[in-house]
C-alpha cells in the first residue's frame, strides 16, 4: 500500500470517527462544549475546524447559500425585530417579568457602548451562537436520536433548554427563560426551513440589536407597559 493510499485511508478513518460519536467524535464534542463556555466565537471556530477535518459539508451544519442573500437577510432581520417586540411587549409582561433587564442597564444613554455592541452581536450572537446552538448542536442531537419527527422535537427541546441555561449566569431567570423561548422558536424554524441558518443569523442579530437599542434609548418600560399596565 502506497504512502498516499495509507494517508487517505487514515484521513477517512479520522473523518468517520469525528463525524460520529466514537472516541474522536466524543472528544471533539466535549472540546466544543468547553469552548462554548469560554465564548461562542471560539466554539464556532472549532466547529468549522471539526467540519473540515470530518469532511462534513458546511451545508450540513446550516451554512447553505440562500437563493437571495438580500431577501434572506431582510426577512430574517424583520422577523427578529418583530419577535423581540412580541416577547418584550406581550409574552414577558404577561408572565410577570421585570420591566427592565438588569444585566445591561449600564448601556442606557451610552452611545459608544451601544455602537461597540453592534459588531459583537453580529459576530458573537448572529453568526457564532446560531452555528453553535442550531447548526452544530442539532446536527449532533439528530445523529444520536435519528431523523424521525419525535427525534426532531426532542432535539429542539434539548437545544432550547441548553440555550436557555447558557444565558443564566449573565441574565438570571428571566433572561434564561427568554433565551429558552428564542431557542425553541429558532430551532423549530431551523428544521422547518430545511436547516438553513442565514435568515436565523440575521434574525438573531436584529433581535439582540433591537433589544439593546430599547435599553440604550430608555424605552424598556414603555414597551413593557404597551399592552399590560
Amino acid at each position: 500500500m502506497s504512502a498516499d493510499i495509507q494517508r487517505s485511508t487514515l484521513d477517512q478513518r479520522v473523518a468517520a470517527s469525528l463525524k460520529g460519536f466514537g472516541v474522536l467524535g466524543s472528544i471533539s464534542f466535549v472540546l466544543i462544549a468547553v469552548a462554548a463556555l469560554l465564548g461562542p466565537a471560539l466554539a464556532a471556530v472549532l466547529i468549522l475546524i471539526w467540519a473540515w477535518l470530518s469532511y462534513t459539508p458546511v451545508a450540513d451544519i446550516g451554512l447553505k447559500r440562500p437563493k437571495s442573500w438580500a431577501s434572506a437577510i431582510i426577512f430574517g432581520a424583520a422577523c427578529g425585530v418583530a419577535f423581540k417586540f412580541v416577547l418584550k411587549s406581550i409574552v414577558l409582561p404577561y408572565l410577570g417579568a421585570p420591566e427592565t433587564n438588569a444585566a445591561f442597564q449600564a448601556l442606557r444613554g451610552d452611545t459608544n457602548a451601544f455602537l461597540l455592541w453592534i459588531p459583537q452581536l453580529i459576530v458573537l450572537v448572529g453568526f457564532a451562537e446560531e452555528l453553535l446552538f442550531r447548526g452544530y448542536l442539532i446536527n449532533r442531537l439528530l445523529l444520536i436520536f435519528g431523523p424521525s419527527t419525535g427525534a426532531k422535537i426532542l432535539s429542539v427541546l434539548i437545544s432550547a433548554f441548553i440555550f436557555g441555561i447558557a444565558h443564566w449566569s449573565m441574565q438570571s431567570f428571566w433572561g434564561s427563560l427568554q433565551a429558552a423561548i428564542v431557542g425553541l422558536v429558532f430551532a423549530s424554524a431551523y428544521l422547518l426551513n430545511g436547516q438553513r441558518l442565514v435568515s436565523l443569523m440575521a434574525a438573531h442579530t436584529a433581535f439582540d440589536i433591537f433589544a439593546m437599542w430599547i435599553i440604550y434609548a430608555g424605552q424598556e418600560e414603555w414597551f413593557a407597559h404597551l399592552f399590560f399596565h
